[in-house]
């Protein structure tokens, strides 16, 4: 099937047939309005495609359950990394679906759009029990949900980029500031899971902001406790419910982190601990080599780290808040305590200290009035003296 083009006034109509698979029965469609032969041309080469794989749809009739299934399956012919592919998935699956999956392609709208933002950011909103989802969650959602249907215009699925229109929300700085933890609340944490197996853990997260695929992702290999420094090269995620290695996303991502005399004595306790429970565990043992692992050696799911956070948190007696927020926890406190924001940047892996800037102003304005009283009080201390 090779179709036409063909000049209808002032603009090229493009002309494809199809043959009903219960009849035999050939259609022939068109998409006009086009300003050149050349559009024209290239959308005919897109539907053509779609045709011969059997996944084109007239517009009306396609879910957009089924644009975000294709569009995913697109996704694993481009070879995309497989935590990346499952992430996508979890939120269709998770987030789009549940709320706006049942809908024609053509009754999406900008105004529907909308209405699904304000349902995911209620209590309900995710069905991967997540409860309300963070501003950010909300915002990838809206993503891939405007780059789903756009994919879908592009193949000729659809007249028209419905979403086109539609913004993506923003996450307001303010938002990130009432996540973070003070320093008294991160103290008390802290305080409260002395006895826990997984404190060194927490410590970096709550003092150098590693996320929790680099947590889970280190190895005792990665460490340089003589040196004072560990690397951040690899990343634990899930994929198909299974653990799986990935590399960080960015060359920023792959980072050497300076460990304080404390730091390194927890780490240096977490692996005298490790080892007793390889004694204790005998031939049950994994030697997986991670860091962080659970009681015979075996690596930990993220979810199953979120949620011994969430029970420890209960327990400590502080404000509710996510692991990942436990980042955020770090980097606030660093800039707040005057650390320049280039070297947060490398701490956090930030690709630019721009990007900390726009992420974190909340934080560097505050470390920038205590830096302007630290200095005068000194002054003050010089002049009485």
């Amino acid at each position: 099937m090779k179709g036409f083009t063909r000049q209808r006034g002032s603009n090229y109509t493009a002309y494809w047939e199809t043959k009903d698979p219960a009849t035999g029965k050939r259609h022939q469609h068109s998409k006009g309005g086009f300003k050149t032969k050349g559009m024209a041309q290239k959308h005919l080469n897109a539907i053509i495609g779609t045709v011969q794989d059997g996944s084109w749809r007239p517009d009306g009739k396609m879910t957009v359950a089924e644009v975000l299934s294709q569009w995913h399956a697109a996704k694993v012919s481009e070879g995309l990394r497989p935590a990346t592919l499952d992430m996508y998935l979890n939120v269709i699956n998770g987030w789009l679906v549940p709320h706006v999956g049942g809908l024609k392609l053509t009754q999406l709208s900008p105004v529907v759009a909308s209405e699904m933002v304000a349902k995911l950011r209620s209590p309900d909103g995710s069905r991967l029990g997540r409860g309300v989802l963070s501003d950010r969650s909300v915002q990838l959602a809206v993503t891939v949900l405007k780059t789903a249907t756009r994919w879908a215009w592009e193949q000729g699925l659809i007249g028209r980029d419905v979403l086109a229109a539609y913004k993506r929300p923003k996450i307001e700085a303010s938002d990130r500031a009432s996540s973070a933890w003070t320093d008294e609340e991160a103290g008390k944490f802290l305080a409260a899971v002395a006895d826990d197996r997984l404190r060194a853990c927490w410590w970096l997260l709550l003092s150098r902001g590693l996320r929790r695929g680099e947590l889970l992702g280190l190895r005792w290999e990665d460490l340089d406790l003589d040196a004072g420094h560990l690397r951040i090269v690899r990343t634990c995620v899930v994929v198909d419910n299974k653990v799986a290695e990935s590399l960080p996303k960015t060359a920023a991502g792959r980072r050497e982190v300076p460990l304080d005399a404390h730091l390194v004595a927890e780490l240096k306790a977490h692996h005298k601990r490790q080892l007793e429970e390889r004694l204790l565990a005998g031939e049950a043992w994994e030697a997986s080599g991670f860091v962080f692992v659970d009681e015979l050696g075996h690596p930990i799911f993220p979810d199953t780290l979120s949620g011994r956070f969430d029970a420890l948190i209960v327990k400590a007696g502080v404000r509710r808040v996510r692991l990942h927020d436990g980042r955020h926890s770090a980097a606030t406190m660093l800039l707040e305590d005057g650390t320049p924001v280039h070297e947060v940047a490398a701490i956090l892996g930030h690709s630019k200290a721009s990007i900390t800037l726009d992420v974190y102003a909340h934080a560097v304005k505050r470390g920038g009035q205590l830096a302007g009283e630290r200095l005068t009080a000194r002054l003050a201390e010089r002049v009485k003296g």
